[in-house]
């Protein structure tokens, strides 16, 4: 039988080869998107932003019949990203956080669920206690026009509901700024969604 005999270098370049497999593979990413309950679209591209260039970068786009994209790729670490409807740029895109591992999203009518993300799990946190305070908001607003309409709006219930709808204002903001200060794709994508939406005062807040 003939041997077969290794040097030093090669052995460890051999070694070397195979701790980047091992890596590489911990690099993989998957993200299934399911549209449900009569939402349609014929084709989705995926984008990441790749902030050392300021810029957004096509990942891959796929057409489907059946409402189920899937993507899979490579990175190195969560990125802020967005799937693009049927290439239309005009259309509200959907945000979310890339990261190693597989990403299952469901998207329906008002509503969205994101599973085998820890990242995604804190993004999902942040929009259900935005959602919970617009709630308020408007719950508030809708006691206005009902008091208004009916005549029976005094003085007092106009200065509660008008500091009521502060409070709840300022705690949105806040919450918005302290989820941007994350400096995470997380607050990558809450900067890109909602930054704009922020005032003055809070705005100074940011880091």
């Amino acid at each position: 039988m003939k041997k077969v005999i290794l040097s030093f270098g090669t052995f460890l370049a051999m070694m070397a080869m195979t701790g980047c497999d091992s890596n590489s593979r911990g690099l993989d990413y998957r993200v299934t998107c399911t549209l449900d309950n009569g939402i349609s679209h014929d084709s989705a591209t995926l984008l990441v932003l790749e902030e050392e260039y300021g810029r957004l970068r096509v990942c891959g786009s796929q057409r489907s019949s059946d409402g189920t994209f899937s993507f899979t790729g490579q990175t190195d670490h969560p990125k802020a990203a967005l799937i693009r409807w049927d290439n239309d740029s005009t259309q509200q895109p959907f945000y979310f956080v890339l990261e190693p591992g597989h990403t299952s999203i469901t998207i329906r009518p008002g509503a969205w669920d994101i599973t085998g993300s820890p990242q995604n799990s804190a993004y999902l946190h942040y929009i259900n206690l935005r959602n919970g305070i617009m709630d308020a908001r408007i719950a508030t607003w809708q006691e206005y026009l009902n008091m208004s309409a009916d005549s029976s709006l005094k003085r007092d219930d106009e200065v509660r509901m008008v500091r009521q709808d502060s409070l709840l204002s300022d705690s949105l903001q806040r919450l918005t700024v302290d989820h941007i200060n994350r400096n995470d794709a997380v607050g990558r994508i809450i900067r890109e969604r909602y930054g704009h939406q922020l005032d003055q005062e809070h705005k100074r807040l940011l880091k």
